[in-house]
């Protein structure tokens, strides 16, 4: 068998799409506020969906995160077909529902939110292979990720029930 003497060229790099301020219809901000993320997510997520529907289509997520109100922030949206519910398939969600109870906890746990240090946390996964920190969790406020020991995230969300 021969082996291909042909390098590989070197992978395609994503296109950025660049619009000059002089022919946008409203000045670029000195900086961003959350108020003007969060309307810049919903408009997004918007136009998202307007896209997905006319394939048949459905989308997720709309997240922000890595915000930077100096320079910008990443969004995060998933596209795929919709299961018969309606909604998008989410595998850190089948995960989690199959091993919750072997960790302490309940299926219905995932995308519970629960305070810690004064702050809001939303479960997002298990991970098994994180034996100390098998619990991955997202601050509400900007949504970034965080890992967490199975105790303290039973107790704090046997404390939000009480």
């Amino acid at each position: 068998m021969k082996k291909n003497k042909r390098k590989a060229g070197p992978p395609a790099a994503r296109q950025q799409v660049h619009k000059s301020t002089r022919t946008a219809k409203v000045s670029p901000p000195r900086n961003l506020t959350p108020e003007l993320c969060d309307r810049l997510r919903r408009d997004l997520m918007k136009a998202c969906q307007d896209v997905t529907e006319a394939h048949g289509l459905v989308v997720d997520g709309g997240d922000l995160s890595d915000i930077d109100l100096r320079h910008g922030f990443d969004i995060g949206f998933r596209v795929g077909i919709p299961m018969e519910d309606g909604a998008l398939y989410s595998p850190d969600k089948a995960m989690f529902e199959v091993l919750a109870e072997q960790f302490g906890m309940e299926p219905s746990d995932y995308g519970r939110t629960f305070r810690a240090r004064g702050e809001i946390f939303r479960i997002t996964a298990i991970n098994p292979n994180r034996p100390k920190y098998p619990i991955s969790v997202e601050r509400v406020a900007d949504g970034r990720g965080f890992k967490f020991p199975v105790e303290d995230v039973v107790l704090y969300i046997r404390n939000a029930q009480d």
